[in-house]
């Protein structure tokens, strides 16, 4: 079997490292060849061509047509395998980064490839900039690495033959020699994106105990991203919070494992959720921010997580209640306008009532500027303090008994048996089975991604470009 893998690029990255399992766990049993957009940013060691048409928009030079991409990423695999590829597995190929690669897609199905399209992000969540009102591919296989997109691709039209759930694998982490005798690193291990929702890591580290501090590991790259990570590195030295950044770029990230007493998450958005799972395999405990619609999939397989929160209770009090009124509702109807809704019966205003009728917000609701309120406020009253407490009891105390231990290795025995590279392999050799051995007749439905993603309760300003500041 000879498997041909498509992306935009091989920079490090979530999609990246996922490729690179997949072709690392299937190399004893399928041939692959990575077809990529530019040449890789690091050394590999599998087999790669370089299809400059597959690029990002802004990175590539003259635009093509995309039956020309289609004809060139077959002419890339046939000048390796004469016979060609037996299937050819897209990743995130539906996110808009390259505004000729859907059409270049239908275009190769029109060729009678056989085509695998695995989902990662949609343009529909919170991407309008990648959105295309155009139809996504009809008429072949899709796959999907959660349970939540599952159900909704099936509610979107597609059929259970062809849509395949293929969850990530997870590789243990294990401290650099032996673990360290100070533990006084709460380590949130992740670059620094807005959508991680630095501010709350911040405002968890309020409420730590005296000999400990948040630790973050890398920096972001995206402009945006980058100076709301700086302005809160700013507000960090200005306030002399326990918080310390660039762990991961300053140190070896293993010798920062080995100091660490425990890990957290804050992210309001996560498409698999690897920072809900790694943590166990390095023997630590978690704690943070639950986004049960992903957790979903490794709380139902016995792994528990119902010690963490799903919302930070903040009361209205605490903010500009009209600087926030401004900000969402202005991000809410930008965001729908940019996908073709229209507010025409002033419903944004309604939702924003419901969302502040019981006088409190979530802080991940919030934009940078509004958290900052939020610290601040907590910072110079105790009374204040202590209210975020009563609302929210499970933020007293952060800490974990000795019971904690058995927790952790029941988490990491099942981590273990469900996401190891050796069922990851599995599941993919089945996939491509029945990709190559039941044709399939289905479309994807948009209007339906479009109504899941953008309700109310979802619309965090930290997506909001506009709502920085």
């Amino acid at each position: 079997m000879k498997i041909a893998f498509v992306h935009h690029h091989f920079r490090p990255g979530g999609v990246t490292r996922v490729i690179t399992d997949q072709i690392t766990s299937l190399r004893d049993q399928v041939e692959t060849l990575l077809i990529i957009g530019e040449p890789p940013s690091h050394q590999i060691s599998f087999p790669f061509v370089v299809v400059p048409s597959l690029a990002y928009d802004r990175d590539r030079g003259v635009s093509i047509s995309p039956v020309d991409i289609a004809r060139s990423i077959l002419n890339s695999v046939t000048a390796i395998w004469k016979g060609g590829a037996d299937l050819y597995h897209f990743h995130n190929p539906t996110l808009g980064k390259n505004a000729d690669l859907i059409s270049a897609v239908k275009a190769l199905i029109s060729m009678k490839e056989n085509i695998l399209l695995q989902v990662h992000d949609f343009a529909e969540d919170g991407r309008p900039g990648g959105y295309s009102r155009g139809e996504y591919p009809a008429d072949c296989h899709y796959a999907v690495i959660n349970r939540r997109d599952y159900s909704l691709l099936i509610r979107s039209g597609l059929k259970t033959p062809g849509l395949h759930y293929i969850p990530n694998a997870i590789r243990p982490l294990k401290p650099a020699g032996s673990e360290h005798k100070q533990k006084d690193i709460v380590l949130y291990p992740i670059r620094a994106i807005r959508r991680k929702n630095i501010g709350e890591a911040i405002l968890l580290s309020l409420f730590l105990n005296t000999n400990e501090k948040v630790g973050i590991t890398l920096e972001p790259t995206g402009a945006l991203d980058m100076k709301s990570y700086t302005d809160w590195r700013n507000f960090v030295i200005t306030e002399n919070l326990s918080v310390a950044f660039r762990l991961g770029i300053e140190n070896d990230f293993f010798t920062i494992l080995s100091r660490t007493r425990y890990m957290i998450t804050t992210s309001i958005k996560e498409g698999f959720g690897f920072s809900f799972l790694e943590p166990w395999t390095a023997n630590k405990m978690l704690f943070g921010r639950l986004l049960k619609d992903i957790c979903s999939d490794f709380m139902n397989k016995g792994i528990k997580l119902d010690h963490l929160y799903e919302i930070v209770k903040i009361p209205l009090t605490f903010i500009d209640r009209q600087l926030l009124h401004i900000k969402w509702t202005t991000c809410y109807r930008e965001k729908l306008n940019q996908y073709g809704i229209f507010d025409t019966s002033n419903k944004v205003e309604e939702y924003f009532n419901l969302l502040t009728e019981n006088g409190c917000i979530d802080f991940g609701i919030l934009s940078e500027d509004l958290q900052k309120q939020v610290i601040l406020n907590i910072l110079k009253s105790k009374s204040k303090y202590n209210k975020i407490l009563d609302l929210n009891p499970g933020l007293r105390n952060i800490s974990f008994s000795k019971e904690s231990r058995g927790m952790i290795e029941s988490n990491k025995k099942i981590i273990k048996d469900e996401y190891s590279p050796e069922r990851n392999r599995s599941i993919l050799l089945d996939v491509y089975r029945k990709v190559l051995s039941v044709a399939v007749t289905q479309s994807i439905d948009k209007r339906v991604l479009l109504d899941t993603f953008n309700t109310p309760e979802k619309n965090f300003l930290l997506l909001c470009d506009s709502a920085y500041g």
